[in-house]
């Protein structure tokens, strides 16, 4: 079971990424004129001064009640912080390993990349059904985040919030390290995009190019994260919940390299993250919350 302290250096070294992102950012925005970035960087400060806040005041008192707004802080906090990547990207990085991914996605898979595979199974119907899949990402974690913050149940809230931070700080940290934009953005000559005109897929469309960063593909934290909280409530004894997330797994980890927006390798180091991370949650969770859900 995790110690106090070490969920206590975790929430620091976590607040510490997110002020460094915000840092950066706001460097990169100025270096672009991006004014765009103006809410992010004035809002996410002041959120990011009062997680600080309510970090401090969570350690000085024996009561757990503080935390269940600590966890939804941090999540609120890293969501508002997310868009000053873009700025990093533009204004900071002057590379890109998309070349690299997505060689070696071929080496991986027989001579053509996965997005590539996929093309053979591009269909109107099924276009749709894997946008909305796609698209239902954030409110599966705005659900899953809503739903143990409201058991009320302490221990079980904040193994699930360590382990959401969690893969967001190892994600962030793959972001830094091997920024790429993915297969659409980098090779639009081998990728056809939009691969639909549907009304679902035109609209996740226009919404991912508002929101991509270029540099938040590797790796695939859809697929992590998703794959996190559909564990996660299988382990803690909500199968029946996780049962019927399972066809939404499903279909966001394939509609990630459907829809052309990540590699391969980034989706299978995004299930090999969140099988870590299940681990250091679950390990010795009991079986014993929500066995009749």
């Amino acid at each position: 079971m995790l110690t106090t302290k070490a969920r206590m250096l975790f929430n620091h070294l976590f607040s510490l990424q997110l002020f460094i992102i915000w840092a950066l950012g706001t460097y990169g925005s100025w270096l672009t004129n991006a004014t765009e970035m103006l809410l992010p960087i004035f809002l996410g400060l002041f959120l990011w001064v009062l997680l600080i806040f309510v970090g401090y005041k969570t350690q000085q008192t024996t009561s757990h009640s503080r935390f269940y707004w600590f966890g939804l802080l941090q999540l609120i906090v890293c969501w508002t912080i997310f868009p000053l990547f873009k700025s990093i990207r533009y204004g900071l990085y002057q590379w890109s390993f998309d070349d690299i991914l997505y060689n070696l996605d071929k080496f991986l898979w027989f001579g053509k990349s996965l997005p590539e595979w996929a093309i053979s199974l591009q269909s109107g119907w099924l276009s749709e059904f894997l946008s909305f899949c796609y698209f239902s990402f954030y409110f599966l974690i705005i659900g899953s985040a809503l739903f143990f913050f409201f058991s009320r149940n302490n221990m079980l809230a904040k193994n699930y919030f360590f382990g959401l931070m969690l893969m967001y700080f190892l994600g962030f940290i793959g972001y830094f390290s091997i920024p790429a934009a993915g297969p659409y953005s980098a090779f639009p000559s081998d990728f056809n995009y939009p691969v639909y005109s549907g009304v679902m897929t035109l609209f996740l469309t226009d919404l991912v190019d508002k929101g991509i960063t270029g540099m938040d593909v590797f790796p695939s934290l859809h697929t992590g994260i998703t794959l996190y909280i559909v564990g996660f409530f299988y382990f803690s004894g909500y199968r029946k919940i996780a049962y019927c997330l399972s066809p939404i797994l499903i279909g966001l980890t394939l509609a990630t390299v459907y829809l052309h927006y990540h590699y391969g390798i980034d989706v299978i180091v995004g299930a090999l993250l969140a099988s870590l991370v299940l681990y250091i949650t679950c390990k010795n969770n009991k079986v014993e919350y929500g066995t009749h859900l």
